[in-house]
C-alpha cells in the first residue's frame, strides 16, 4: 500500500477488499471469473445491438424501396395520363355493320374442311418421361 500514491490508496484498499470477497465466493477463479462473466455479457449485448441495428437498416431499406416504388407509380400514372386517348371500342353490333366483307378463301379440291380441324394423330405418353438427368435429393 505504501507504493501506491496517497490519492489512490482508498481505491486500492477497496479493490483489495472486493477481490478478497470475490475469492471467498469463487475460490478457483476469483476476480477472473467475474471479469469473464462480464465479458460474456458484453459480447451478448453487442450481438443483440448488432441484430437490432440490422433490423433498423432492413426497415429503412424497405421504407425507402416502398417510397421509390410509390414515386415511380405516381410518375407512371402521370405519364399514362398524358398519353393520347385510344378511340372508343366499338360494340359488336357496330362492328358487324361496319366490317368489310370477309376475304374469299379458295379451297383446293385435294383438301377437305374436316382435315383442317382434325385432332393430332398421336398423343403424348407421360410414361416415356425420364428423370435420369434431374438431380433430386443427391
Amino acid at each position: 500500500m505504501q507504493e501506491v500514491s496517497e490519492p489512490q490508496r482508498a481505491d486500492a484498499a477497496n479493490s483489495l477488499v472486493y477481490e478478497a470477497n470475490v475469492r471467498l465466493r469463487d475460490p478457483v477463479y476469483g476476480c477472473m471469473g467475474a471479469i469473464s462473466a462480464l465479458q460474456q455479457q458484453i459480447q451478448t449485448l453487442q450481438a443483440e445491438l448488432n441484430a437490432v441495428r440490422a433490423e433498423i437498416l432492413r426497415y429503412k431499406y424497405r421504407e425507402a424501396a416502398n417510397s421509390i416504388i410509390a414515386s415511380t407509380n405516381a410518375a407512371l400514372a402521370v405519364s399514362v395520363a398524358e398519353l393520347p386517348q385510344a378511340p372508343p371500342t366499338p360494340t359488336p353490333s357496330q362492328t358487324a355493320r361496319e366490317a368489310a366483307p370477309p376475304p374469299s378463301v379458295v379451297i383446293s379440291s385435294t383438301s377437305s374442311a374436316p382435315a383442317l380441324y382434325a385432332s393430332p394423330s398421336s398423343t403424348a405418353s407421360y410414361s416415356s418421361i425420364s428423370n435420369n438427368h434431374i438431380p433430386f435429393f443427391d
